[in-house]
């Protein structure tokens, strides 16, 4: 028996849209394209910091999903031309093992943990100050 099933791939999708009623839209879009959600939707609504579309506020909405990567491709595609979408972004989501945060975490409070050195008063060069008339007397030696 033939494995003609196409291994998927994780996928995070991010959409701004100009209501909260365009997710559904946005979501059989996804699904026309074969991919399957892993996350709802989590919308909030946000200003944005320059006109888009004459748009000055709209829904920001990110969920994660999987799909062939062949179709990813047109997916993004299709998104761009959809009339209900503003923006989109379709990433592959960085995964961080347990471990390896445990680990980081780890590092960060050593570092923090650690004393500052202490500098011996004696290995601090002395800075010799001048004075105004000094400082003129020595400017007026370099210039002749």
């Amino acid at each position: 028996m033939e494995d003609t099933e196409i291994a998927k791939k994780e996928y995070e999708i991010g959409v701004l849209v100009r209501k909260e009623e365009d997710i559904p839209e946005v979501r059989r879009i996804v699904e026309q394209h074969g991919g399957g959600f892993t996350s709802e939707f989590q919308a909030k609504k946000i200003a944005l910091a320059y006109p888009i579309e004459g748009e000055t506020e709209g829904i920001f909405a990110f969920a994660r999903f999987s799909a062939e990567p062949a179709n990813a491709k047109q997916l993004e595609h299709d998104l761009t031309t959809a009339n209900v979408v503003v923006r989109s972004l379709i990433v592959v989501p960085f995964k961080i093992s347990r471990r390896d945060a445990v680990g980081a975490s780890k590092k960060r409070a050593q570092a923090v943990r650690q004393p500052a050195p202490v500098i011996a008063p004696s290995s601090v060069p002395a800075v010799h100050t001048l004075s105004n008339e000094a400082l003129e007397k020595k400017i007026e030696e370099m210039l002749q």
